[in-house]
């Protein structure tokens, strides 16, 4: 059996999983904040009683669905695959970041 790591990005929401490869960033912005959320292992004993790691910070499951400005607070719908900090504000410049 392989063991299939879950990981998290906290800084963009993002998860994914992969049954070989150790991540050090997350693949969709970059970031470094990220968390090994569970493995296949830990999945199966933590069912049946036996502890494992629990599920992130209780943010939910994906990325943010509007990017916001952090100076005016313009909101625009997240592209996926893009971070919002990629992203500049149309009406003052300013850096987006992800907001549900």
């Amino acid at each position: 059996m392989i063991d299939k790591k879950k990981y998290n990005c906290s800084d963009c929401g993002f998860e994914w999983s992969s049954p070989q490869k150790e991540y050090d960033n997350c693949p969709d912005c970059g970031s470094e904040n990220i968390i090994l959320v569970s493995d296949e292992k830990a999945e199966i004993n933590s069912a049946r009683g036996l502890g494992g790691r629990g599920y992130g910070r209780g943010r939910g499951a994906g990325a943010p669905r509007v990017c916001k400005c952090t100076q005016c607070g313009y909101e625009s719908p997240k592209t996926p695959g893009i971070p919002c900090r990629n992203e500049k504000c149309p009406k003052c410049g300013g850096i987006l970041c992800g907001s549900d």
